[in-house]
């Protein structure tokens, strides 16, 4: 199955896209809240692997370009800890389900907030000064929208021969909705407060796109570890309705190219700028980061290092 997609030159197609992207990047910042947060999640006895923290604050910086100090590190702060509480609860669905119980039963008797849930309030209130209210209580939504899905993967069998609707599933358990929407940090432009109706008609096709390159461009690495292969969207589509592995990551490829082509054809001249570097750096990042392992296959792609 790897060999297949290969052999079919999508991954190739996909650097080539990317070739022309040569995105600026205050790497000393980088670095200084790759430190920061380290020791914060030290302090709230939250257990965040460096390397996770290292790559989401450059993919941070890469897709989300962000003047303002403060509140570039509270996205900073976020994207770190949404990254690895998916990993944690991915493996651990007792800890998903203690975290989804804190943020939407609170006060609940013998309740005992987790170090991850006790980040979880901190993080929001940390952003809550840079957003509208409104805005926010849908950003926690989409968190705890994305917590079950998480708990929703975990039903899927292997072999694929369970009755779960992937592509339902998908749309909750990969943090996209809340991924998508962070991009209303980057330019008023994007206000979602102010710019509701682009929102409303680009989130589907802004979450379509986020799915679809991640399941295309994480398939590598998955590969490697089995398990996640074998419970991926591409993998259980093609086990499910029958169809050849390539036939089912092709029509990934197609998904995601038309959603990008939506979403730009929706946004106004203001806004493309910011959603064309949002969705350029995120092909760019998958391929360049050494979470993905192309390198492996790519030995001349340069990996892109704090």
């Amino acid at each position: 199955m790897v060999a297949s997609v290969l052999d079919a030159g999508l991954v190739e197609q996909a650097i080539a896209r990317t070739e022309s992207f040569d995105p600026s990047v205050d790497l000393a910042r980088v670095r200084a809240h790759t430190d920061l947060l380290t020791a914060e999640f030290e302090t709230f006895g939250v257990v965040v692997p460096a390397a996770t923290t290292r790559n989401i604050t450059l993919m941070r910086a890469l897709m989300v370009p962000i003047a303002e100090e403060t509140l570039s590190f509270a996205v900073d702060r976020i994207w770190v800890f949404v990254t690895n509480i998916d990993d944690v609860c991915s493996k651990d669905s007792a800890e998903a389900e203690a975290v989804l119980r804190a943020g939407m039963s609170p006060g609940a008797p013998g309740l005992a907030a987790s170090p991850n849930a006790r980040y979880i309030e901190h993080m929001f209130r940390e952003i809550a000064g840079f957003c509208d209210p409104t805005f926010l209580a849908g950003y926690r939504t989409f968190f705890y929208s994305a917590i079950n899905g998480v708990l929703m993967e975990s039903e899927f069998d292997p072999e694929a021969s369970d009755e779960v609707d992937s592509d339902f599933v998908r749309i909750f358990n990969g943090f996209s909705q809340f991924w998508f929407t962070s991009l209303q940090f980057a330019s008023p432009s994007l206000s979602a407060h102010r710019h509701r109706s682009f929102w409303t008609a680009a989130l589907n096709s802004g979450v379509s796109y986020l799915n679809d390159v991640n399941d295309v461009l994480s398939f590598y690495k998955e590969a490697v570890d089995v398990e996640d292969f074998r419970i991926s969207r591409i993998h259980r589509r093609a086990v499910q309705e029958g169809i050849p592995y390539l036939a089912s990551y092709r029509r990934s490829v197609d998904s995601g190219l038309e959603a990008r082509r939506r979403v730009l054809r929706l946004a106004h001249d203001e806004q493309r700028p910011h959603l064309e570097r949002y969705m350029t750096a995120y092909v760019y990042w998958h391929l360049h980061c050494r979470r993905y392992r192309w390198q492996d296959v790519y030995p001349g792609l340069t990996m892109i290092d704090v």
